[in-house]
């Protein structure tokens, strides 16, 4: 992989940069979360040792589609989204649909971390069923991303710290305890689980979009962007396997209580009652902290999607106090109705796994048509600016196979409704060009400003002596107000530069 220099002009100034730190930590914490705590008992439970091999094979499938995004993002222009270049490449629709689906896949995944958490902590509140605990946390977190924001960054790095340092932890003590008479057999219950389960994990590496999400925002994008996406993915493989290893090795697959509390159970048998409560505490603060990034990122792409015009943007303004409730609260009411499913009978299967069906399936849906994209960038030798893969097109070509492939093992009817879901966004579309232009440019202002969802979590503070005043950042051009016109994606910036 190779990147060409892009123009630097327009580049985002220190008050509106992200630092890598922060780009990686975010990325991290999304997707540990739903990967290992939610879906891990369910992957062992179903594959035996073999989920380690899903786990790899889920990571080189996402892998794939991850470097194809990376190349596609690091042609952001500032203040664009890694999604942008999609409206060049292949039309704004394209681009719009494709900020659909990895929405949708958004909400679907908090509505599982969260169900998750329920199981978690009745293992120290039995009596109270898990989708009321559930629901009280979605509750619980909206408030929460309604407040200042410093304390949602401050929340989001504390969970993260403390749950992979938990992790570690508790992978030392499966290498400690390795029992290689549990990996005796790779595929107890045939190849067939493997596959069905690497399908299930594809959305599990997904949390590296919510670095392109801001990729207009990071300086020099086109090395820092594709090299924080490797960094994230890298780090959650190796948890995903470690904990994979150290599940098998406990022995504690066998419990009829392990598919909803498989690292509560693990950790009993291989570091005792303390290692137990731990865990079980490690568990319910990262499935917390795992739906907390799921909801920053998704409420960040409703105010994206709301700043193109392709959302009424009523629902991308702030309050008063600079909060994105509306934003949070759409989005915390969807993942309210997707839990509630957790109470209506069953369909052929679980309801935690009919939600990561959705949530796989839009995932799908959404790195096919960036591979795509990058498809034919390849096709035309990457001939613009920003990261370049070897080989022109094969890389996104295999993307595009490997991608489709998880489809068949996700169930007939959890497709369609899945599809139907991103499908939705294609009426949205249909009403685009009918909203108040100046309510447009408001929301565009507050993207210039990173206030934003994911932008004040993640945004640099901006030191006392770096400004002149409040408004004026460290590169001395003030921030945008409401009333400042500001490029919309896709469009070409006539601006000049003074």
């Amino acid at each position: 992989m190779s990147t060409s220099t892009a123009p630097t002009h327009g580049a985002p100034d220190k008050a509106h940069t992200i630092g890598m730190v922060s780009l990686v930590a975010f990325a991290v914490g999304t997707m540990v979360g739903g990967g290992v705590f939610a879906l891990s008992g369910i992957v062992v439970s179903d594959a035996g040792p073999g989920s380690i091999i899903a786990y790899v094979l889920a990571g080189i499938v996402m892998m794939l589609s991850a470097v194809c995004f990376a190349a596609v993002a690091s042609r952001a222009q500032p203040g664009d989204t890694g999604y942008a270049p999609i409206g060049t490449v292949l039309s704004p629709m394209w681009r719009f649909i494709t900020m659909w689906a990895f929405y949708i896949m958004g909400v679907t995944g908090i509505a599982y971390v969260l169900m998750s958490f329920g199981s978690y902590l009745k293992y120290f509140i039995p009596k109270m069923p898990a989708i009321y605990m559930a629901l009280i946390a979605a509750v619980l977190l909206m408030l929460l991303n309604f407040g200042p924001a410093s304390i949602v960054g401050k929340a989001e790095t504390v969970m993260v710290g403390f749950k992979i340092g938990v992790l570690v932890l508790l992978i030392i003590f499966g290498i400690v305890g390795f029992a290689p008479k549990e990996f005796t057999d790779w595929t107890p219950h045939g190849l067939s689980p493997i596959f069905t389960t690497t399908a299930l994990l594809f959305t599990a590496y997904s949390g590296f979009n919510v670095i392109t999400n801001m990729s207009g925002h990071v300086k020099n994008p086109q090395k820092r962007v594709p090299m924080a996406i490797m960094i994230s993915l890298g780090i959650v493989a190796l948890v995903y396997i470690g904990v994979a290893v150290a599940l098998v090795s406990s022995g504690a697959a066998s419990d009829p209580n392990f598919r909803d509390q498989a690292l509560s159970l693990a950790a009993k048998k291989l570091m005792g009652g303390w290692g137990a409560i731990l865990v079980t505490i490690a568990a319910c603060v990262s499935t917390l902290s795992g739906a907390n990034a799921n909801l920053l990122g998704s409420s960040e792409l409703l105010v994206r999607m709301s700043a193109t015009g392709d959302l009424p943007p009523k629902i991308g303004r702030l309050n008063k106090q600079k909060d994105p409730v509306r934003a949070v609260a759409i989005t915390s009411a969807i993942v309210v109705v997707l839990m509630i499913m957790g109470i209506i009978p069953k369909i052929g299967s679980s309801a935690m796994t009919i939600i990561v069906a959705f949530c796989n399936v839009a995932g799908v849906i959404a790195m096919v048509i960036v591979d795509i994209t990058a498809f034919r960038m390849g096709m035309q030798k990457w001939s613009t600016p920003g990261m370049r893969l070897p080989l022109r097109w094969l890389i996104p070509a295999l993307a595009i196979i490997t991608a489709l492939l998880q489809i068949p093992s996700l169930g007939w009817w959890q497709s369609l409704a899945g599809t139907a879901m991103v499908a939705v966004g294609f009426i949205i579309w249909a009403r685009r060009g009918k909203y108040d232009e100046d309510e447009i440019a408001r929301v565009q202002a507050h993207v210039a400003n990173l206030e934003t969802p994911l932008g004040r979590a993640l945004r640099k503070p901006v030191l006392a002596g770096d400004v002149a005043n409040p408004r004026t950042p460290a590169g001395g051009m003030p921030l945008q107000s409401a009333d400042t016109p500001v490029r919309i994606e896709g469009q070409t910036d006539t601006t000049t530069e003074s």
